[in-house]
């Protein structure tokens, strides 16, 4: 069985570190979104290998008296042809503005915590940004992009900062994954704007999870410590994580192995569902959900942590686009991996 590719890699010229990205869509072009360790945002074209950088206006208002921009975690929206962004970090709560003109146009309130996690989506034809705090008792607060305004605030039951959101649906319903670093990980039902179940997890932190169906049934994928899972939107019951190759499991119990997930994102290849996980030492992973285990060997491709992986169509074929910490954006071609041609012997 094959083992995942690269297609293309770029560095941002800047030599800095990407903490995070967004992908849009752009006159029908894929365009990656990135925030870097400095609080500056750029652009990457993956089909022309071509970047660009923006300068945002300061978020504050004139008199919260703050005199500083800082934006680590970025989402990503298309509005009207334009891009509009919304952001921040550990150091300041969430602030929405037009990319290209850097205009603000959703203000950070500072009555609300500090960003963890922001991501775009597209809620019944509607773009949305998503922010979450990094608090204790953490809010999610979903923005509506084109009235400058909140669509909701949700309170659940994590009980530290949220490091990771996804979007999918549940049968026609539009819903939100929120991942925190208390390890449980919350299912929301965005036109109810109510918490569906929540799987509470033990041990390491929640690095991240998406929304995927396996053999027929949606599925919660999981990233945490070494490990990935599955869980049942339904009831929050856990599946047995999946399996590393016997050599690695070994390692991991004699304590040689220690390489923790940093991200994770899934969705279909060729109709099968697949994972692609990152980690803290670079390594980037392929698991096949259906059979329960990894595909093909990891691949070290970053110098350093992986920071995001997403999944997305790239001309015609599946690709994941990973970023990290080394100022690194890399495409892995998924299609490749053949994974339809595999046996089935189904979890």
């Amino acid at each position: 069985m094959a083992s995942l590719s690269v297609i293309r890699s770029s560095a941002n010229p800047w030599e800095r570190s990407i903490w995070d990205f967004d992908l849009v869509q752009v006159g029908g072009r894929p365009l990656i979104v990135c925030a870097d360790s400095s609080g500056s945002v750029y652009t990457w074209d993956p089909l022309e290998d071509r970047w660009g950088s923006y300068q945002l206006d300061m978020p504050f208002r004139p008199e919260d008296s703050y005199d500083f921009i800082d934006v680590y975690a970025i989402g990503a929206v298309v509005l009207d042809g334009r891009i509009v962004v919304g952001g921040g970090s550990d150091h300041q709560p969430f602030a929405q503005w037009d990319l290209e003109t850097g205009a603000v146009e959703i203000s950070a309130d500072t009555t609300h915590a500090a960003l963890g996690k922001v991501i775009g989506i597209e809620m019944d034809g509607r773009p949305m940004l998503v922010g979450a705090d990094q608090s204790t008792s953490p809010r999610v607060r979903v923005y509506d992009v084109e009235r400058r305004e909140m669509y909701a605030e949700l309170l659940g039951a994590h009980l530290d900062g949220i490091g990771a959101l996804a979007s999918g649906t549940l049968g026609e319903r539009p819903v939100l994954l929120s991942s925190s670093w208390d390890g449980s990980v919350e299912l929301w039902d965005l036109r109810e704007k109510r918490s569906l179940v929540q799987s509470a997890k033990t041990g390491p932190s929640l690095m991240g999870a998406a929304l995927v169906p396996v053999n027929g049934r949606p599925r919660i994928v999981g990233a945490e410590g070494e490990a990935v899972w599955l869980v049942d939107p339904e009831t929050g019951e856990e599946d047995e994580a999946l399996a590393w190759p016997a050599e690695i499991t070994e390692r991991i119990e004699e304590g040689e192995f220690e390489d923790d997930f940093t991200c994770i994102d899934a969705g279909l290849v060729g109709g099968r569902p697949v994972a692609v996980t990152g980690s803290e030492e670079g390594r980037v992973c392929a698991w096949d959900l259906e059979e329960g285990r990894i595909i093909g060997e990891p691949l070290i491709e970053h110098e350093g942590e992986v920071s995001t992986v997403r999944l997305t169509d790239l001309d015609g074929r599946t690709v994941a686009i990973t970023a990290g910490r080394d100022g690194q954006v890399s495409l892995w071609d998924l299609q490749l991996l053949q994974i339809a041609a595999a046996p089935s012997h189904s979890r």
